[in-house]
């Protein structure tokens, strides 16, 4: 459940893409943490967090506003399911509302693990279709998100990746005195999942979203993990292999033609 609406908004109201251009001017060495607090209040959440992925084989936590926030992003890049590994996925914006309706298997993992998030919005950093990071802004009550916030909180998104692109460069340089990332938990490899999806987007001629949509069923249905899913059918068993790809067609080419 999203909820999005084409509502119109006054000239009066705070921009969220001067809010980060101006964290990015004066953010230098506290860049990560200025853009969260500019996510933040741009977007009337809770709390944010923000993540890159310097490779696309582990996630490294850049800024998280508390330890909730913290927790969304470990549970969500740990077990390679949730609204934020979606946008990287995807790279578009993700909002899941409803997180606490347990009718809804949606974001279920980090509802369970933070209890008291309603809503996440998840703003993608990619770069030349490459995934850099994500921005996830978390609520801890419903709250209304138009399109035309949503769009400036797209562009704001790109203003921020610059900013980072060119701070990385200077903070992450080996000789540097302070680290940039606070934090080296590796994480699940999600990036398998992007791949695999990649793999029946191609086969089948079909979106990304369409493959990662026919992932996620064949997880659901057989009980396993998305990744689970995306390592038997990239790495299939000699016994496997055939049964696998003859199941694969079938499934994606229905959902390609839905």
């Amino acid at each position: 459940m999203t909820m999005l609406e084409e509502t119109s908004e006054t000239s009066e109201t705070p921009s969220i893409v001067h809010d980060v251009s101006v964290a990015a001017a004066v953010g230098r060495g506290t860049l990560p943490r200025r853009l969260c607090i500019a996510f933040t209040e741009g977007m009337g959440a809770q709390r944010a967090a923000l993540s890159l992925l310097p490779s696309l084989d582990h996630w490294q936590l850049l800024h998280a506003t508390d330890e909730s926030a913290l927790l969304g992003e470990a549970v969500q890049f740990t077990l390679a399911d949730g609204p934020s590994i979606n946008a990287a996925l995807e790279m578009r914006p993700v909002l899941v509302s409803g997180l606490q309706n347990r009718h809804s298997s949606a974001g279920s993992h980090l509802a369970d693990e933070v209890p008291d998030v309603e809503q996440v919005l998840a703003l993608p950093l990619n770069e030349r279709r490459t995934p850099i990071g994500v921005m996830s802004l978390y609520y801890t009550r419903p709250t209304q998100v138009t399109v035309p916030q949503l769009a400036r909180a797209q562009r704001a998104a790109g203003v921020a990746l610059d900013a980072l692109l060119r701070w990385r460069r200077v903070h992450a340089s080996s000789d540097c005195q302070r680290p940039v990332w606070k934090s080296d938990t590796r994480a699940a490899r999600w990036h398998r999942i992007h791949r695999a999806a990649g793999c029946v987007a191609a086969c089948e001629d079909c979106s990304t979203a369409e493959a990662l949509a026919w992932l996620q069923a064949v997880s659901a249905r057989d009980g396993l993990s998305l990744l689970e899913v995306a390592d038997s059918l990239l790495q299939p068993s000699a016994d496997e292999e055939l049964g696998l790809r003859r199941q694969g067609s079938r499934a994606a080419e229905t959902v390609c033609r839905a």
